[in-house]
């Protein structure tokens, strides 16, 4: 029996509630393809058939068509803000999911969420803080700190996100919050130097750019690419560049001060670690993980779960690296284990694999390398500078790629099990499935 026609009303209202979806996912963070493959899922598990979608970077399109015989019905949102909540997208994915089982209505699904999109954040204000703060000290403690750096890499983090969260209430662009960070981090490097305490400053530095290092993005923009979606690509690689560029700007304007005052913040190579040091960088991978994933609300019992995708992670790139295997190479294997564990534990625990891919990866991103690079550019080598930074960069890429491809492969084996399963969201999810077992795949226009 063929499915009954809905009526003109319903079809905005299936519209409206996949455009709803769509639009809480993106401003939390998710990846064009899923975002697609979530707008196509609710669409057509409300009654709307030839569903299309298209995404670009700060707006949604759905169109659809109530029965054979009706033109088609579209609907058009813009994405005004963006803020990653790893709560929210997780509280979208099961809406959905519930949604796409049968278990829910469109009337209760559109309920829950309005709910989600006027809940509050799980933790309070400084409780994220104390995290972000947290998350630098386990940075500099990963590096080799000792007890004064690690305590103010902790103090320079509560600066720099106090003074982000104060000057972005006043509507100020990322682009100078970013700068802004890196000239206290910098700043408080340069104050260590002037106490002449005989600490390595360098890493209060590094742990500083950390917290505001892009690699979420940079992660969004590489799936995006990878997925056909280039226009949105393009958009997250700029915005890529946008942001760190102002993480330059910041610590290389509180670098030359630093020179001109005779302060010089000097480069550290990290020594090479021994097996006697795994075992707290084990614990500081973790720390950095957990603290990343309650900076950016992530449910309580996805919290022990990214600090163990975090360890992992760590765990491979320095197994790998006492065996001589190149930087890139073992970010990028370490990268694959965080996708394929990640994939595995998002499917148990019904959130989106973002929450733990994005948490895995932070230990590994090139803070350090990003800060020697900039100093090199400061003190006149201009090769060498490019070249630390073009290193940075080759490791984000080997992070983004071989966490995308981790995901890939876990998604095939699991469907090689369950091959009835399907998944609405997700970092890898590029397919909307049919209710006949079809599926369809929306590659993004270029624009003309």
């Amino acid at each position: 029996m063929p499915p009954q026609p809905l009526a003109p009303q319903d079809a905005h209202r299936a519209v409206d509630l996949a455009l709803r979806a769509g639009e809480l996912l993106l401003s939390a963070g998710a990846s064009a393809a899923e975002v697609t493959a979530t707008c196509t899922v609710v669409a057509r598990s409300c009654g709307l058939r030839r569903v299309e979608c298209d995404i670009t970077f700060t707006s949604i399109t759905v169109s659809g068509h109530a029965d054979q015989e009706a033109g088609p019905v579209s609907g058009l949102r813009l994405v005004q803000q963006r803020e990653l909540d790893y709560s929210r997208a997780t509280a979208v994915h099961n809406v959905v999911g519930d949604l796409a089982a049968g278990r829910v209505t469109p009337a209760e699904a559109d309920r829950r969420l309005e709910s989600v999109s006027t809940s509050r954040q799980p933790y309070r204000r400084w409780v994220v803080t104390g995290a972000r703060a947290l998350l630098a000290a386990a940075v500099a403690v990963l590096l080799g700190a000792g007890p004064v750096v690690t305590a103010a890499a902790f103090g320079a983090t509560v600066l720099v996100d106090l003074a982000i969260d104060r000057l972005g209430r006043r509507g100020l662009p990322t682009f100078f919050l970013n700068a802004v960070g890196g000239l206290i981090a910098t700043s408080v490097a340069l104050a260590l130097v002037a106490a002449d305490i005989g600490v390595r400053p360098s890493l209060v530095v590094a742990g500083g750019i950390v917290l505001l290092l892009p690699g979420v993005t940079l992660v969004g923009a590489v799936h995006d690419a990878i997925t056909g979606f280039y226009v949105t690509a393009s958009a997250r690689a700029f915005e890529t560049f946008l942001l760190t560029a102002g993480i330059i700007s910041g610590v290389a304007v509180g670098l030359s001060i630093g020179v001109r005052l005779g302060l010089p913040v000097a480069m550290w190579d990290p020594p090479s670690s021994s097996l006697a040091d795994v075992p707290l960088q084990l614990a500081a991978a973790a720390a950095i993980s957990a603290s990343f994933a309650v900076s950016n609300h992530a449910p309580r019992r996805t919290l022990a779960p990214a600090a163990a995708a975090g360890a992992l992670g760590w765990a491979v790139f320095t197994g790998l690296d006492q065996a001589r295997l190149s930087v890139t190479l073992a970010t990028a294997a370490a990268a694959v284990a965080i996708g394929l564990g990640s994939f595995a534990l998002a499917a148990r625990q019904r959130v989106p694999a973002l929450v733990y891919v994005a948490a895995g990866i932070i230990p590994l991103l090139p803070g350090l390398t990003i800060y020697r690079g900039l100093r090199r550019l400061t003190e006149g080598d201009t090769l060498g500078g490019i070249t630390m930074l073009g290193t940075a960069i080759t490791v984000g890429l080997a992070l983004a790629a071989g966490a995308l491809l981790g995901e890939y492969v876990a998604q095939a084996l699991r469907r090689t099990r369950l091959p009835g399963e399907r998944r609405l969201t997700g970092l890898v999810q590029a397919r909307a499935v049919r209710p006949g077992g079809r599926s369809e795949r929306r590659r993004q226009a270029s624009p003309s």
